[in-house]
């Protein structure tokens, strides 16, 4: 939680900055994957299906969405709309997908998150309004990016593997797939940037992140459940919002506020329910 909180404040920061999220999400997996390749002997890789669906929802989907999104939508709405829309969507793709309902209490507590989605949504709109409608597309890629990580969740659940395969297949797969095309094709202001821009992105995102934060989510999601793990994960929203507010100047408003109340009293309550799906 703490890795996820720094990454939601690093990457605004970098949205900020000169690196487009393209060249964000290439030095994610191209430091990911120099690590990844020294753990490679010590895994076993599972087919290509599995390797095809991590990347997609794991790496690629979730990576080009919010770092895209990092540079329209402010920190306080990449909390509540990522790791807060988490439980939510999750708690949905698992009901549509695996069937598995929550239970009343986790009902409960995913209303209580619907609210804080809601409420950041009207909060987007009303700045909108008087801004950019540029927040309203950035939100909806952040929500995206939640889909796809819930989706990524619960296939983890559905091939269980040890959490260092896991982490390795991931970044390879999307690594392999990812830089041809961000070499080849994509826009990039690499070149441009300062070099402390760029090594605070590769160390974070690269290191902390793709890798370090992601063998930690598999064996969280190995030993206690995918929804369990995602509820826990919406108190990060309060966390990164509030910091965000003097490490990036980002001040919030009352509706944000309170979209990160809701999405947090969800978490907590869902939370103490323990784990539902094994």
């Amino acid at each position: 939680m703490c890795i996820w909180t720094g990454f939601i404040l690093v990457s605004r920061a970098g949205g900020k900055g000169l690196l487009t999220g393209w060249d964000v999400t290439a030095l994610r997996f191209g430091v990911g994957a120099l690590i990844a390749v020294f753990f490679l002997p010590r895994v076993s890789l599972p087919p290509l299906k599995v390797i095809a669906l991590f990347s997609l929802f794991g790496g690629i989907g979730y990576a080009v969405t919010v770092y895209s999104a990092f540079r329209m939508a402010p920190a306080a709405h990449a909390a509540v709309l990522m790791p807060g829309a988490l439980p939510f969507s999750t708690a949905v793709i698992a009901w549509l997908w695996l069937r598995q309902a929550p239970s009343r209490a986790q009902r409960i507590a995913l209303g209580l998150v619907f609210a804080g989605i809601v409420l950041t949504a009207a909060d987007t709109l009303w700045h909108g309004a008087q801004i950019t409608g540029m927040q309203v597309v950035g939100d909806a890629l952040f929500l995206c990016g939640s889909c796809s990580w819930a989706t990524f969740t619960l296939l983890l659940r559905r091939y269980p593997m040890q959490p260092l395969a896991a982490t390795v297949t991931t970044t390879l797969g999307s690594a392999v797939v990812y830089l041809p095309l961000w070499w080849l094709f994509l826009p990039s202001t690499m070149a441009q940037a300062p070099v402390t821009e760029i090594l605070m992105q590769a160390v974070y995102q690269g290191v902390l992140v793709v890798f370090v934060a992601m063998l930690l989510y598999a064996l969280a999601v190995r030993h206690l459940g995918a929804q369990t793990v995602a509820l826990l994960m919406a108190v990060v929203p309060g966390l990164s919002a509030l910091a965000a507010v003097p490490v990036l100047g980002e001040p919030l408003s009352m509706l944000a506020l309170a979209g990160l109340a809701a999405v947090t009293a969800g978490a907590l309550l869902g939370a103490r329910q323990g784990p539902r799906v094994s």
